[in-house]
């Protein structure tokens, strides 16, 4: 059995490097408080003996006998308190330090990714236009059209789950979502249409507010992801015809661009 190297290590600290800042975070926070907690009842016994001395100091050089009462000032206090409370101070800033760097590192790492996959992205749309330029529209239309049916075909249909939108009652899948719904081309079409006027007007827009124009159900992660015409240009639907597995027609829309996180 091959020991882990310098590297080997290096490389699984580099790659987990949020998690663990994100729990050494969560122990600095409960060390903090713990390591305060502890340093308070210390910080008050300081503070009774230097009242105490000071009453003691008093009473020998006062002519005066009686019993007096001295209570520290604020900055008194603070002074007396202020060395007892560095290694809770120095925790709490080393936890602040864990927390940025993991917010840094996940910020860098988003950075890459979507970098990554706006290159993927370009490079997937510049081979889709060749294929069509090489074997023509019918032909890619054709194989558009396979491939949906193979997304048919491996998507259940149970009516219970059909969305009823009241705009049509031919039989739809959202590829992007696997989600069966009834309404019909020109429905479709039309709300293609609003998308791409909403977006001229406001320049992004996200999954669900695309979902809002077909009259679908939100999904989890629709207000998070997106399009920008910018980047993206206008969003077309992809349409293939199919049958589904009772032999019902059914019509799939694809969107001819990914969703992205920057939006």
């Amino acid at each position: 059995m091959k020991t882990p190297n310098v590297k080997m290590l290096k490389n699984m600290v580099g790659k987990n490097s949020p998690t663990i800042l994100t729990v050494l975070s969560i122990g600095g926070l409960i060390l903090t408080t713990v390591m305060a907690v502890r340093a308070t009842p210390k910080v008050l016994d300081l503070c009774k003996d230097e009242e105490w001395k000071l009453e003691r100091d008093y009473r020998d050089n006062s002519k005066n006998a009686e019993e007096v009462e001295i209570r520290l000032t604020k900055w008194e206090v603070f002074k007396i308190a202020w060395p007892c409370y560095i290694p809770s101070a120095a925790m709490g800033l080393a936890t602040v330090a864990s927390i940025i760097g993991a917010h840094s590192i996940n910020i860098k790492r988003n950075a890459a990714l979507t970098s990554a996959y706006y290159l993927s992205e370009t490079a997937l749309k510049e081979y889709q236009t060749k294929i069509i330029k090489v074997i023509g529209e019918k032909k890619a239309q054709l194989i558009k059209d396979e491939i949906a049916q193979d997304h048919v075909d491996k998507t259940k249909k149970d009516n219970k789950t059909v969305i009823i939108t009241g705009n049509g009652q031919t039989l739809c899948l959202d590829l992007t979502t696997g989600r069966y719904f009834r309404s019909s081309v020109d429905k479709i079409k039309k709300a293609e249409n609003e998308i791409n006027y909403r977006l001229l007007d406001e320049m992004t827009m996200s999954l669900n507010e695309i979902y809002d124009c077909l009259g679908l159900d939100h999904v989890d992660v629709g207000g998070e992801v997106g399009w920008d015409i910018n980047k993206d240009g206008k969003l077309e639907f992809d349409i293939s015809t199919c049958m589904s597995e009772d032999d019902e027609p059914c019509i799939t829309i694809r969107f001819n661009a990914r969703p992205n996180y920057n939006r």
